[in-house]
């Protein structure tokens, strides 16, 4: 049981794939063997041999140019994705962001932009490390066209401010209105409540009640000679 305990806590051992690490091993050594062949053959020609992968991509024919399309940073995060281990051909190497025109898989976001803006990217584009260097006329026009932008985002902020003051001011408009009605119907129930206490009515009776009422009402004051105290035409 101890013996067991013990072997529990050791760490692991991390497993290798020998035959993949071997076919990566074996690829290497003939690329430095085609490589010191070739070197080798330029010598003899009174070349100069090449050194690294640099020598054997095309001059660079124009300056750094500014990127226009996105480099997928955020593409996958917070997902789950299948990735391949293999280390030899083209393609994806594991796990991280692969480059496509290089054949190369960079670990980190750092690392990957750090290959794009390198040399080695640059000159696969036909790009130079340089920044090409701005004329006046075309400072002139970069300033234009950033005013332009301003004045179309103030006036779209107007355009919003307008219609949201106009949708606040008819909804005021709205309330007043319904607070209007709302008196004018509090006063006419007042006015019909103090005519049915005149007449003794409760609120809540029918109309028929109502109308019973206002007769006995009409009655008691003919009986009583109200109805004669009215002028009379001269």
């Amino acid at each position: 049981m101890s013996s067991n305990a013990a072997s529990s806590s050791k760490p692991l051992r991390p497993e290798w794939n020998k035959d993949e690490w071997a076919a990566k091993a074996k690829e290497k050594d003939e690329k430095y063997a085609e490589q010191a062949k070739a070197n080798e053959a330029a010598m003899k020609q009174g070349k100069r041999p090449r050194y690294n992968d640099m020598d054997d991509l095309p001059k660079p024919t124009e300056h750094m140019k500014q990127r226009t399309e996105d480099v997928g940073i955020n593409k996958n995060l917070n997902k789950t994705m299948l990735v391949q281990t293999s280390t030899t051909g083209k393609g994806p190497r594991g796990a991280g962001f692969y480059c496509d025109l290089c054949n190369q898989t960079l670990k980190d976001s750092l690392s990957y932009l750090d290959h794009l803006n390198g040399r080695y990217h640059l000159r696969k584009l036909g790009q130079t490390t340089i920044v090409a260097r701005s004329t006046l006329a075309q400072v002139r026009a970069k300033i234009a066209s950033l005013r332009a932008q301003t004045a179309s985002k103030v006036t779209a902020k107007n355009f919003d401010f307008q219609a949201r003051l106009a949708a606040v001011r008819s909804a005021e408009a709205e309330e007043k209105e319904k607070r209007r009605e709302e008196r004018k119907r509090k006063r006419a129930e007042k006015r019909t409540g103090e005519s049915l206490g005149k007449l003794g009515v409760d609120k809540e009776a029918t109309q028929g009640d109502v109308q019973q009422a206002k007769q006995e009402m009409d009655d008691m004051e003919a009986m009583m000679g109200f109805g004669g105290f009215s002028k009379k035409k001269r």
